[in-house]
């Protein structure tokens, strides 16, 4: 019940909020800047990933190079059942 209780209040001052926010030209001024570096910082945190992932990403080889030449595997036969 008390999750319930601090959910609803949480909602209800966002919405709260949001309103004011709207309201303001000077809130919403800083509530856009806010929202701006947040997308900024989310767009830079994607591009050093993805240039990481490139760095860690495994060489495909060139077109013209021979493919490995793979010797079958060994089988060990099968284990004796133990006598009894």
């Amino acid at each position: 019940m008390r999750k319930l209780f601090w959910l609803v209040s949480g909602i209800s001052l966002g919405l709260v909020l949001a309103k004011q926010i709207e309201q303001n030209p000077a809130a919403k001024a800083v509530a856009n800047d806010v929202e701006r570096a947040a997308r900024e910082f989310g767009n830079a945190v994607v591009e050093g990933f993805r240039e990481r992932e490139e760095e860690l990403a495994p060489k495909k080889p060139a077109a013209a190079a021979k493919p490995a030449v793979r010797k079958p595997a060994v089988r060990k036969p099968a284990a004796k059942p133990a006598a009894k």
